[in-house]
Protein backbone atom coordinates (compact mmCIF):
# COMPACT_ATOMS: atom_id res chain seq x y z
CA UNK A 1 0.00 0.00 0.00
CA UNK A 2 0.67 3.41 -0.85
CA UNK A 3 -0.29 7.02 0.19
CA UNK A 4 -2.81 6.80 -3.45
CA UNK A 5 -4.20 4.10 -2.16
CA UNK A 6 -4.80 5.77 1.83
CA UNK A 7 -8.26 4.83 3.09
CA UNK A 8 -9.57 7.93 3.59
CA UNK A 9 -13.04 7.70 2.02
CA UNK A 10 -13.04 3.88 3.50
CA UNK A 11 -12.32 4.91 7.19
CA UNK A 12 -14.50 7.40 7.46
CA UNK A 13 -17.52 5.37 6.06
CA UNK A 14 -16.58 2.64 8.56
CA UNK A 15 -16.13 5.43 11.20
CA UNK A 16 -19.61 6.64 10.20
CA UNK A 17 -21.34 3.07 10.90
CA UNK A 18 -19.11 2.65 14.49
CA UNK A 19 -20.63 6.38 15.37
CA UNK A 20 -24.19 4.94 14.28
CA UNK A 21 -23.62 1.70 16.36
CA UNK A 22 -22.41 3.51 19.40
CA UNK A 23 -26.09 5.89 19.26
CA UNK A 24 -27.52 2.89 19.00
CA UNK A 25 -26.25 1.35 22.03
CA UNK A 26 -25.52 4.10 24.32
CA UNK A 27 -29.36 4.48 25.16
CA UNK A 28 -29.53 0.85 25.62
CA UNK A 29 -26.58 0.33 27.98
CA UNK A 30 -29.08 -1.25 30.58
CA UNK A 31 -29.90 -3.93 28.00
CA UNK A 32 -28.41 -7.22 28.49
CA UNK A 33 -25.63 -5.56 30.13
CA UNK A 34 -23.30 -8.78 29.60
CA UNK A 35 -23.58 -8.60 26.24
CA UNK A 36 -23.39 -5.10 25.75
CA UNK A 37 -20.29 -5.12 27.53
CA UNK A 38 -19.06 -7.37 24.21
CA UNK A 39 -19.94 -5.13 21.69
CA UNK A 40 -18.72 -2.20 23.12
CA UNK A 41 -15.61 -4.37 22.75
CA UNK A 42 -16.28 -4.89 19.58
CA UNK A 43 -17.08 -1.43 18.64
CA UNK A 44 -13.58 -0.13 20.40
CA UNK A 45 -11.58 -2.91 18.30
CA UNK A 46 -13.11 -1.93 15.19
CA UNK A 47 -12.22 1.52 15.90
CA UNK A 48 -8.61 1.10 16.71
CA UNK A 49 -8.31 -0.76 13.29
CA UNK A 50 -9.56 2.26 11.32
CA UNK A 51 -6.82 4.48 13.33
CA UNK A 52 -4.12 1.55 13.06
CA UNK A 53 -5.24 1.35 9.13
CA UNK A 54 -4.48 4.84 8.31
CA UNK A 55 -1.52 5.23 10.94
CA UNK A 56 -0.09 2.12 8.70
CA UNK A 57 -0.51 3.52 5.80
CA UNK A 58 1.51 6.94 6.93
CA UNK A 59 4.36 4.90 7.94
CA UNK A 60 4.61 2.97 5.27
CA UNK A 61 6.47 6.09 2.91
CA UNK A 62 8.89 6.78 5.53
CA UNK A 63 11.05 3.91 6.39
CA UNK A 64 12.41 5.74 9.88
CA UNK A 65 8.61 5.25 11.22
CA UNK A 66 9.45 1.10 10.78
CA UNK A 67 9.28 0.87 14.26
CA UNK A 68 6.05 2.56 14.84
CA UNK A 69 4.30 0.47 11.95
CA UNK A 70 5.46 -2.66 12.83
CA UNK A 71 3.93 -1.91 16.48
CA UNK A 72 0.24 -0.37 14.75
CA UNK A 73 0.11 -3.26 12.26
CA UNK A 74 0.70 -5.74 15.67
CA UNK A 75 -2.41 -3.95 17.63
CA UNK A 76 -4.26 -4.29 14.21
CA UNK A 77 -3.57 -8.04 13.82
CA UNK A 78 -4.50 -8.54 17.58
CA UNK A 79 -7.62 -6.23 17.13
CA UNK A 80 -8.87 -8.41 14.68
CA UNK A 81 -8.90 -11.35 16.42
CA UNK A 82 -10.31 -9.66 19.67
CA UNK A 83 -13.29 -8.29 17.34
CA UNK A 84 -13.77 -11.66 16.78
CA UNK A 85 -13.59 -12.85 19.73
CA UNK A 86 -15.83 -10.28 21.28
CA UNK A 87 -18.98 -11.54 18.83
CA UNK A 88 -18.17 -15.18 19.56
CA UNK A 89 -18.69 -14.31 23.36
CA UNK A 90 -21.77 -12.84 22.69
CA UNK A 91 -23.58 -15.86 21.00
CA UNK A 92 -22.10 -17.73 23.96
CA UNK A 93 -23.99 -19.40 26.68
CA UNK A 94 -22.93 -17.45 29.89
CA UNK A 95 -21.74 -20.62 31.71
CA UNK A 96 -19.47 -21.00 28.66
CA UNK A 97 -18.23 -17.79 28.31
CA UNK A 98 -14.16 -18.83 29.70
CA UNK A 99 -11.13 -17.14 29.73
CA UNK A 100 -9.74 -19.98 27.15
CA UNK A 101 -11.67 -18.55 24.66
CA UNK A 102 -8.84 -15.53 24.86
CA UNK A 103 -5.92 -17.75 23.93
CA UNK A 104 -6.41 -17.56 20.57
CA UNK A 105 -6.24 -13.90 20.44
CA UNK A 106 -3.37 -13.93 22.82
CA UNK A 107 -1.49 -16.31 20.17
CA UNK A 108 -2.22 -13.31 17.50
CA UNK A 109 -0.54 -10.81 19.44
CA UNK A 110 2.28 -13.17 20.47
CA UNK A 111 3.34 -14.51 16.80
CA UNK A 112 2.85 -10.62 15.48
CA UNK A 113 5.16 -9.57 18.15
CA UNK A 114 7.77 -11.32 16.85
CA UNK A 115 7.87 -9.12 14.08
CA UNK A 116 10.23 -6.59 15.95
CA UNK A 117 12.91 -9.22 16.09
CA UNK A 118 12.24 -11.65 13.18
CA UNK A 119 10.34 -12.37 10.08
CA UNK A 120 8.88 -15.08 10.82
CA UNK A 121 5.62 -13.26 11.07
CA UNK A 122 6.05 -10.09 8.64
CA UNK A 123 8.54 -7.72 7.67
CA UNK A 124 9.95 -6.03 5.15
CA UNK A 125 12.22 -6.01 2.16
CA UNK A 126 15.12 -3.54 1.17
CA UNK A 127 12.53 -1.33 -0.33
CA UNK A 128 10.55 -0.92 2.75
CA UNK A 129 7.66 -3.52 1.41
CA UNK A 130 5.80 -5.77 3.28
CA UNK A 131 5.53 -9.04 3.07
CA UNK A 132 4.54 -12.14 5.18
CA UNK A 133 6.55 -14.80 6.99
CA UNK A 134 4.51 -18.63 7.70
CA UNK A 135 3.43 -17.06 10.51
CA UNK A 136 1.97 -14.66 9.24
CA UNK A 137 -1.42 -16.21 8.26
CA UNK A 138 -1.88 -17.15 12.35
CA UNK A 139 -3.58 -13.61 12.51
CA UNK A 140 -6.13 -14.45 9.97
CA UNK A 141 -6.51 -17.96 11.17
CA UNK A 142 -7.78 -16.98 14.27
CA UNK A 143 -10.73 -14.91 13.01
CA UNK A 144 -11.52 -17.73 10.64
CA UNK A 145 -11.66 -19.82 13.91
CA UNK A 146 -13.98 -17.63 16.05
CA UNK A 147 -16.63 -17.38 12.76
CA UNK A 148 -16.29 -21.32 12.52
CA UNK A 149 -17.60 -21.39 16.41
CA UNK A 150 -19.82 -18.60 16.07
CA UNK A 151 -21.75 -20.86 13.02
CA UNK A 152 -21.08 -24.04 15.31
CA UNK A 153 -22.77 -22.49 18.40
CA UNK A 154 -25.54 -21.16 16.49
CA UNK A 155 -26.16 -24.15 14.59
CA UNK A 156 -26.81 -25.86 18.16
CA UNK A 157 -28.80 -22.76 20.04
CA UNK A 158 -30.54 -21.11 17.20
CA UNK A 159 -31.20 -23.91 14.79
CA UNK A 160 -34.99 -23.57 15.88
CA UNK A 161 -35.57 -20.16 15.34
CA UNK A 162 -37.88 -18.71 12.83
CA UNK A 163 -36.70 -18.88 9.01
CA UNK A 164 -35.64 -15.54 8.94
CA UNK A 165 -33.58 -15.29 12.49
CA UNK A 166 -32.16 -18.60 11.99
CA UNK A 167 -29.89 -17.49 9.47
CA UNK A 168 -28.70 -13.83 9.75
CA UNK A 169 -26.29 -15.02 12.39
CA UNK A 170 -24.92 -17.26 10.02
CA UNK A 171 -24.95 -15.61 7.04
CA UNK A 172 -22.66 -12.57 9.27
CA UNK A 173 -20.69 -15.32 10.11
CA UNK A 174 -19.70 -16.83 6.76
CA UNK A 175 -19.43 -12.83 6.06
CA UNK A 176 -16.74 -12.48 8.15
CA UNK A 177 -15.13 -16.01 7.81
CA UNK A 178 -14.60 -15.04 3.64
CA UNK A 179 -13.16 -11.64 3.96
CA UNK A 180 -11.09 -13.06 6.47
CA UNK A 181 -10.17 -15.68 3.82
CA UNK A 182 -9.69 -13.40 1.34
CA UNK A 183 -7.83 -10.80 2.61
CA UNK A 184 -5.46 -13.04 4.19
CA UNK A 185 -4.82 -14.35 0.02
CA UNK A 186 -4.85 -11.21 -1.67
CA UNK A 187 -4.96 -8.22 0.90
CA UNK A 188 -7.16 -4.90 0.62
CA UNK A 189 -10.55 -6.54 1.43
CA UNK A 190 -13.00 -4.61 4.01
CA UNK A 191 -12.72 -6.74 6.80
CA UNK A 192 -12.92 -4.16 9.25
CA UNK A 193 -16.53 -3.27 7.68
CA UNK A 194 -17.66 -6.97 7.86
CA UNK A 195 -16.75 -6.75 11.45
CA UNK A 196 -18.63 -4.19 12.49
CA UNK A 197 -21.51 -4.85 10.48
CA UNK A 198 -21.94 -8.16 11.71
CA UNK A 199 -21.79 -6.56 15.22
CA UNK A 200 -24.84 -4.16 14.30
CA UNK A 201 -26.74 -7.20 13.20
CA UNK A 202 -25.67 -9.04 16.34
CA UNK A 203 -27.13 -6.25 18.36
CA UNK A 204 -30.11 -5.97 16.47
CA UNK A 205 -31.05 -9.50 16.71
CA UNK A 206 -30.51 -9.55 20.42
CA UNK A 207 -32.17 -5.95 20.77
CA UNK A 208 -35.32 -7.57 19.29
CA UNK A 209 -35.42 -10.52 21.28
CA UNK A 210 -35.41 -8.88 24.09
CA UNK A 211 -38.76 -7.04 22.64
CA UNK A 212 -40.00 -10.32 22.78
CA UNK A 213 -38.86 -10.80 27.11
CA UNK A 214 -40.74 -9.83 30.01
CA UNK A 215 -38.85 -7.56 31.29
CA UNK A 216 -39.51 -8.43 35.06
CA UNK A 217 -38.83 -12.44 35.13
CA UNK A 218 -37.05 -12.21 31.56
CA UNK A 219 -39.00 -15.30 30.21
CA UNK A 220 -40.57 -14.51 27.00
CA UNK A 221 -43.62 -12.58 26.63
CA UNK A 222 -47.24 -13.16 25.76
CA UNK A 223 -46.45 -11.94 22.13
CA UNK A 224 -43.93 -14.11 22.12
CA UNK A 225 -46.45 -16.53 22.98
CA UNK A 226 -48.40 -15.55 19.92
CA UNK A 227 -45.82 -15.78 17.90
CA UNK A 228 -43.89 -18.76 18.59
CA UNK A 229 -47.26 -20.95 18.59
CA UNK A 230 -47.50 -19.94 14.83
CA UNK A 231 -43.72 -20.33 13.89
CA UNK A 232 -43.17 -23.70 15.59
CA UNK A 233 -47.06 -24.90 14.65
CA UNK A 234 -45.76 -27.90 13.56
CA UNK A 235 -43.07 -28.70 16.41
CA UNK A 236 -45.28 -27.99 19.42
CA UNK A 237 -46.10 -31.48 20.89
CA UNK A 238 -47.20 -30.32 24.77
CA UNK A 239 -48.23 -27.25 27.12
CA UNK A 240 -48.26 -26.72 30.57
CA UNK A 241 -50.29 -24.05 32.50
CA UNK A 242 -48.55 -22.54 35.69
CA UNK A 243 -50.02 -19.87 38.07
CA UNK A 244 -48.85 -18.61 41.65
CA UNK A 245 -50.92 -19.44 44.43
CA UNK A 246 -51.62 -16.16 46.98
CA UNK A 247 -50.29 -13.47 44.43
CA UNK A 248 -53.13 -10.87 45.27
CA UNK A 249 -52.81 -11.48 49.45
CA UNK A 250 -48.98 -11.23 49.18
CA UNK A 251 -49.31 -7.86 47.41
CA UNK A 252 -51.93 -6.84 50.18
CA UNK A 253 -49.98 -7.84 52.68
CA UNK A 254 -46.52 -7.25 51.88
CA UNK A 255 -46.81 -4.79 48.88
CA UNK A 256 -46.16 -4.73 45.30
CA UNK A 257 -42.15 -5.22 45.45
CA UNK A 258 -42.78 -8.52 47.39
CA UNK A 259 -44.94 -10.23 44.74
CA UNK A 260 -42.98 -9.01 42.00
CA UNK A 261 -39.74 -10.60 44.02
CA UNK A 262 -42.14 -14.10 44.00
CA UNK A 263 -42.54 -13.69 40.25
CA UNK A 264 -39.20 -13.43 39.56
CA UNK A 265 -38.07 -16.32 41.59
CA UNK A 266 -40.77 -18.57 39.78
CA UNK A 267 -38.88 -17.18 36.60
CA UNK A 268 -35.52 -18.50 37.77
CA UNK A 269 -36.98 -21.66 38.83
CA UNK A 270 -38.49 -22.09 35.09
CA UNK A 271 -35.63 -21.23 33.25
CA UNK A 272 -33.57 -23.20 35.88
CA UNK A 273 -35.63 -26.30 34.57
CA UNK A 274 -35.85 -25.26 30.63
CA UNK A 275 -33.91 -26.82 27.81
CA UNK A 276 -33.51 -25.78 24.13
CA UNK A 277 -36.99 -28.12 23.84
CA UNK A 278 -38.87 -25.67 25.68
CA UNK A 279 -40.38 -22.36 25.37
CA UNK A 280 -40.95 -20.71 28.74
CA UNK A 281 -43.64 -17.78 28.69
CA UNK A 282 -45.44 -15.32 31.44
CA UNK A 283 -48.52 -14.40 29.50
CA UNK A 284 -50.44 -12.54 32.38
CA UNK A 285 -49.61 -11.21 35.97
CA UNK A 286 -49.15 -14.89 37.76
CA UNK A 287 -49.45 -16.82 34.60
CA UNK A 288 -46.99 -19.15 32.74
CA UNK A 289 -47.01 -21.21 29.93
CA UNK A 290 -44.76 -23.75 28.76
CA UNK A 291 -44.05 -24.79 25.48
CA UNK A 292 -42.90 -28.15 24.73
CA UNK A 293 -41.45 -29.20 21.52
CA UNK A 294 -41.75 -33.16 21.85
CA UNK A 295 -44.06 -35.59 23.47
CA UNK A 296 -41.95 -37.49 25.85
CA UNK A 297 -44.49 -37.33 29.28
CA UNK A 298 -42.01 -38.13 31.63
CA UNK A 299 -39.71 -35.53 30.63
CA UNK A 300 -42.59 -33.15 30.88
CA UNK A 301 -44.14 -34.17 34.43
CA UNK A 302 -40.29 -34.12 35.66
CA UNK A 303 -40.02 -30.52 34.27
CA UNK A 304 -43.52 -29.69 35.71
CA UNK A 305 -42.49 -30.69 38.86
CA UNK A 306 -38.97 -29.61 39.19
CA UNK A 307 -40.36 -26.42 38.94
CA UNK A 308 -43.05 -26.52 41.52
CA UNK A 309 -40.22 -28.11 43.66
CA UNK A 310 -37.91 -25.45 43.39
CA UNK A 311 -41.00 -22.60 43.90
CA UNK A 312 -41.61 -24.35 47.06
CA UNK A 313 -38.52 -24.69 48.26
CA UNK A 314 -38.49 -20.78 47.64
CA UNK A 315 -41.12 -20.34 49.72
CA UNK A 316 -43.42 -19.90 47.81
CA UNK A 317 -46.85 -22.11 45.31
CA UNK A 318 -47.76 -22.58 42.25
CA UNK A 319 -50.41 -24.72 40.42
CA UNK A 320 -49.61 -26.51 37.51
CA UNK A 321 -51.07 -28.93 34.25
CA UNK A 322 -49.90 -30.22 31.42
CA UNK A 323 -51.69 -31.62 28.33
CA UNK A 324 -49.69 -33.71 25.55
CA UNK A 325 -51.17 -32.38 21.33
CA UNK A 326 -52.81 -35.21 19.84
CA UNK A 327 -53.09 -35.65 15.88
CA UNK A 328 -56.31 -33.41 15.81
CA UNK A 329 -55.48 -31.11 18.44
CA UNK A 330 -54.74 -27.38 17.48
CA UNK A 331 -52.67 -25.78 19.99
CA UNK A 332 -55.09 -23.87 21.57
CA UNK A 333 -57.09 -26.97 22.59
CA UNK A 334 -53.54 -28.24 24.10
CA UNK A 335 -53.06 -24.86 25.95
CA UNK A 336 -56.70 -24.78 27.02
CA UNK A 337 -56.62 -28.22 28.55
CA UNK A 338 -53.49 -27.87 30.51
CA UNK A 339 -54.90 -24.37 31.57
CA UNK A 340 -58.14 -26.07 32.78
CA UNK A 341 -55.71 -28.94 34.87
CA UNK A 342 -54.23 -26.34 36.57
CA UNK A 343 -56.98 -24.51 37.66
CA UNK A 344 -58.36 -28.07 38.80
CA UNK A 345 -55.01 -28.07 40.92
CA UNK A 346 -55.73 -24.59 42.20
CA UNK A 347 -58.83 -25.57 43.06
CA UNK A 348 -58.23 -28.58 45.24
CA UNK A 349 -55.07 -26.15 46.50
CA UNK A 350 -57.35 -23.06 48.04
CA UNK A 351 -60.10 -26.43 49.16
CA UNK A 352 -57.01 -27.71 51.13
CA UNK A 353 -56.15 -24.37 52.74
CA UNK A 354 -60.45 -24.40 53.32
CA UNK A 355 -60.53 -21.20 51.19
CA UNK A 356 -62.39 -19.94 48.19
CA UNK A 357 -61.18 -18.68 45.19
CA UNK A 358 -62.96 -17.46 42.60
CA UNK A 359 -60.87 -18.29 38.65
CA UNK A 360 -61.12 -15.71 35.66
CA UNK A 361 -60.10 -18.59 33.02
CA UNK A 362 -57.11 -17.66 31.29
CA UNK A 363 -57.84 -17.61 27.27
CA UNK A 364 -55.10 -18.85 25.07
CA UNK A 365 -55.33 -17.13 22.01
CA UNK A 366 -52.51 -18.78 20.18
CA UNK A 367 -52.67 -18.34 16.33
CA UNK A 368 -56.02 -16.55 17.01
CA UNK A 369 -54.84 -13.76 18.77
CA UNK A 370 -56.33 -10.85 16.54
CA UNK A 371 -59.54 -12.65 16.64
CA UNK A 372 -60.04 -12.09 19.72
CA UNK A 373 -58.40 -9.36 20.76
Amino acid sequence: RDLHSFPTRRSSDLAITILVFVIKLWPGKRFRNTETKYFWLTVLSTLILVIEDIIEVLCASDPSLRFVRIFVSVIGYTMRSVAGLSLLLVVLPYKKRRFIYWIPALITLATSSTAFFSDIAFGYDENYDFYRGPLGYVAFAVPIFYAIMILVIVFKNFYEKSSIERFIVPVCAIFCLSTSFLDAMYGGVRLNEAIIISGVFFYLILYSNDIRRDSLTNLLNRQAFYDDCSIYNRSIEAAASIDMNGLKDLNDSLGHEAGDKALKKIGECMIKASDEKTLVYRVGGDEFVILFLHSDEKIISDVVKKIAEDVTKAGYSISTGYSIRSHKDNIDDVVRESDKLMYQDKAGYYHSKGMEHRVDHYQPQGITESENE
